[in-house]
């Protein structure tokens, strides 16, 4: 007998280490770019400075040892699962992990599903976390990345990759500096 496949996401929140460096980011990236390929896990990471929303899409298996790993590295502190279920679809498909700077999202989506207008993951609950993701999974997947984060010089549905600029920036201010 076949076994069933189930598909699930995994959201969780999480604080940065105060010791967290440029490097320390890239890293994450590609180590979860690479072993999520390998075991068929899509996702994304929003980051402000100093807080992680990640959602990861796999079989549970996969899921499960993939929020093991992280459960157990130490540039995550104070790691809360927000929401774990089965769905049939993935948000991000496409993506073994993607990196979308939440510092780069309008004041108006954070207030959306935010009593706060700064992005603090740590403090959303389930439903509001997942209705932001699938809120920009919606506009990337109607407008594309590159227009979503185009849209983002215009003032209306920012969210792009992380760039070399934003990372240094963000860590300037994980380390207390203007950025």
């Amino acid at each position: 007998m076949k076994a069933t496949m189930f598909l699930s996401r995994l959201i969780y929140a999480s604080r940065a280490v105060d010791s967290l460096q440029t490097a320390d980011i890239e890293q994450i990236l590609e180590a979860s770019r690479r072993n999520n390929g390998k075991v068929g896990v899509s996702g994304v990471l929003l980051f402000s400075a100093r807080e992680f929303l990640q959602c990861l899409e796999g079989s549970r298996e996969a899921v499960n040892q993939t929020y093991a790993r992280i459960l157990g590295d130490p540039r995550h502190a104070e790691v809360l699962m927000l929401d774990y279920r089965e769905v049939s679809r993935r948000l991000f498909p496409d993506w073994s992990m993607q990196a979308l700077a939440p510092g780069l999202l309008s004041r108006q989506r954070v207030l959306r599903y935010s009593e706060r207008e700064l992005f603090s993951p740590t403090r959303m609950g389930a439903a509001s976390a997942l209705a932001m993701l699938e809120d920009i999974a919606g506009d990337i997947e109607r407008h594309g990345l590159a227009e979503v984060s185009a849209a983002r010089e215009s003032g209306s549905t920012p969210a792009e990759p992380l760039s070399a600029g934003a990372r240094n920036s963000l860590l300037a201010k994980l380390r207390g500096g203007a950025g």
